[in-house]
This record gives C-alpha cells, sequence and structure tokens, in this order.
C-alpha cells in the first residue's frame, strides 16, 4: 500500500537566472601578475614554470574560476550544445532514471548529455567539473549538495544554468530539484514506532559526504527524539552501498546485545541483502527483524518479503531539471527550487 506524503511546491519566487561572464587567460594573467604566455605556457606545459609562478596562476585561476576553452578553437564567444550530469555512481539505478529524465526534456530541444560519475568524492567531482567547463557546456545538473569549495566557485561563475538534484539545499548555487530527504526519513521512522518498534537501527553512509544522507539520518534521530526514545549510536553503521554489504551488516547487528528489533536501511540495496541473510540465518522478517528501505528500487517489490520503502519519483526530478536548463537558456523566468515530494510505500517487510 502507498500514502502520499510531502508532496509540495517550493520557490514561488521565479526568476531568470544571470550568468557571470568567463574569466579568460587576459584575466588570469592580469590576476596572477605575470605574462598572457607564462599563463598559456602553464596551461600546456605546467613542468616547465618556475614552482612560484606555478602557485600565482594556480590561485588566480581558482579565484577567478577559470577554466581553458575546448570548444571551437577557443574562440572565447562560443558554448557547445552539451549539457553536463555528474552523478557518484552511473550503475546505480537510482540514478539511471534521473539521468534518463534529464535526457529525454534536453534531447528534444537539440542538447545532448555528456554524463560524469564522481563516485560520491567531492575531489573528483570537481575534477570531472574542470574538464567539463572546458567545453563550455549549456548547463550542468549534479547530483547533490556536497561540492568542494572550487566546484561552487567554478559553478557560481559560470555563464551557464546549474540545477542541484536528490536535495532541497538552503541556498542553492542556482536552481534545484528534488525532495526532503529529512522528512522522509522522518516519516519512515515514524512509520517503524508506530508499528511498535523501539530498538531501531539505521544503515548509512558518511554523512558528513553524503547530504542526502546526513538529512535522513536527522530524520530518524528527529522520529525518535519524538518517541521518547534515546538515540543510541552504536546502532547507527556506516557502509558502502550495495546487497552484500547489506548482508554483512546483518552479521553487526545479530551480534549486539539486544539485537534491534527494526533497521532503516537508507537504501534498498542494504535492505534487501539484510532480507536474503535474514533467511539464510532462519531469522523472520518482520517477526523477529523488521527491515526498512529507502528509494524503492525494482528490487524492494520482487524480494519476499517486499521492502517497506520511500518512494522517490526520480525520473521526475531529471525531466524537471532538463526542463530548468532549457527554458533557462531560452531566457524564461524559472522556479529557483522545485520539490517534487515522496510516498511511503508499505509492503510487507514492516
Amino acid at each position: 500500500m502507498a500514502s502520499a506524503m510531502n508532496k509540495s511546491s517550493t520557490g514561488n519566487v521565479k526568476r531568470t537566472r544571470k550568468a557571470h561572464p568567463q574569466a579568460s587567460m587576459h584575466d588570469v594573467a592580469r590576476h596572477a601578475g605575470v605574462s598572457l604566455i607564462t599563463v598559456s605556457r602553464f596551461l600546456r606545459t605546467p613542468g616547465k614554470v618556475s614552482e612560484r609562478t606555478r602557485q600565482l596562476v594556480e590561485d588566480a585561476i581558482a579565484e577567478l574560476g577559470y577554466v581553458p576553452n575546448l570548444v571551437a578553437g577557443g574562440l572565447a564567444s562560443s558554448q557547445s550544445t552539451i549539457v553536463s550530469m555528474i552523478v557518484p555512481f552511473v550503475s546505480h539505478g537510482v540514478f539511471a532514471e534521473a539521468i534518463q529524465g534529464v535526457s529525454d526534456v534536453v534531447d528534444a530541444h537539440g542538447y545532448n548529455v555528456l554524463l560524469g560519475h564522481s563516485t560520491g568524492s567531492v575531489e573528483r567531482e570537481e575534477a570531472i567539473l574542470r574538464s567539463i567547463l572546458g567545453y563550455r557546456p549549456a548547463g550542468v545538473v549534479i547530483q547533490g549538495a556536497n561540492h568542494s569549495e572550487r566546484t561552487v566557485e567554478f559553478l557560481r561563475k559560470a555563464a551557464m544554468p546549474v540545477v542541484e538534484i536528490g536535495t532541497l539545499p538552503e541556498t542553492p548555487i542556482g536552481m534545484a530539484v528534488g525532495y526532503s530527504n529529512h522528512q522522509a526519513a522522518l516519516a519512515m521512522t515514524r512509520h517503524l514506532i508506530a508499528r511498535g518498534y523501539r530498538r531501531i537501527g539505521f544503515v548509512g553512509t558518511d554523512p558528513a559526504t553524503n547530504d542526502r544522507i546526513l538529512q535522513r539520518l536527522a530524520g530518524y534521530r528527529q522520529g525518535l527524539d519524538e518517541a521518547g526514545i534515546a538515540f543510541d549510536p552504536a546502532l547507527v553503521l556506516r557502509s558502502p552501498f550495495g546487497i552484500v554489504e547489506g548482508r554483512q551488516l546483518l552479521h553487526v547487528y545479530r551480534s549486539m546485545q539486544p539485537m534491534p528489533d527494526a533497521v532503516f536501511c537508507a537504501s534498498d540495496l542494504w535492505a534487501a541483502g539484510m532480507i536474503s541473510e535474514c533467511r539464510k540465518q532462519g531469522i523472520g522478517v518482520p517477526t523477529d527483524l523488521a527491515i526498512a528501505g529507502f528509494n524503492d528500487q525494482d528490487i524492494a517489490s520482487v524480494i519476499d518479503p517486499a521492502i517497506t520503502t520511500i518512494r522517490v519519483p526520480r525520473y521526475e526530478i531529471g525531466r524537471q531539471a532538463g526542463r530548468m536548463i532549457v527554458e533557462t537558456i531560452a531566457g524564461r523566468s524559472v522556479e529557483r527550487m522545485v520539490d517534487v515530494g515522496f510516498e511511503l510505500v508499505v509492503r510487507d517487510s514492516t
């Protein structure tokens, strides 16, 4: 059974994003106090530039948000028909639908998606962005709100629309489309508590490097606090995403005294792995251990027992992001944030 949750509109103020002019090599040279030839030499063969000069140029590039123009022989006015999209993992199904949504919209307007995957690393994300910006994309769609300071500066100074997806940051770089991870996790935690569970575990990645997990953890903690249940940090486990990892996590919880009576997994992959291992170990779900997930991936409805989870309209997130990019390029007024909402889907695992 599926119950609609937290579907609302966000960001009633409309605006057209004004682009900053792109910094040029001349700007970098002037800022660093070196010649244009020196900047050019640094970009082509940095090993031939002294360490002190190299540092001056690197600092100027970072402060100005300069990226070399790799389009049309370096013509400053050129812009490609590329819309760049950076996600943590291409193989992770939760991102595939958003990618398709963006592609379906921008393709219809003559643009093509150039995809990069960061593996969840802000350093890799920054490296990908530096490379992509050299091709002067028409717009950038980027997952989440965890970015390095330089990534944020590059995007804020870029002469193109930027959309962060899967989250609703208080201060988006440009625009954002997603849902409240906090409210979604709070809804799931309230559901588990209403079913009578009191010792509830939580599985996620490192919240310091994943803003969505950070918000889900906060929602989980709020739900416990509302019910007067003390937060136990020992019940919060961190793990890479995966079904195999979920199987391993079950053994960690099983070794606890007492064992949890429910676990809220911030991904269906962990939940599926735990359910699979429960069946192998003769642990009843939900009679001995209730298990909930997040994202409503395909596996959530086909595994036995089917997983209680949070359903997120991933394709719609991508479609809205693509629309926001296209409309901004066309000079039309666009919402700063779009909240697509979520659903709590109750199945047999809880």
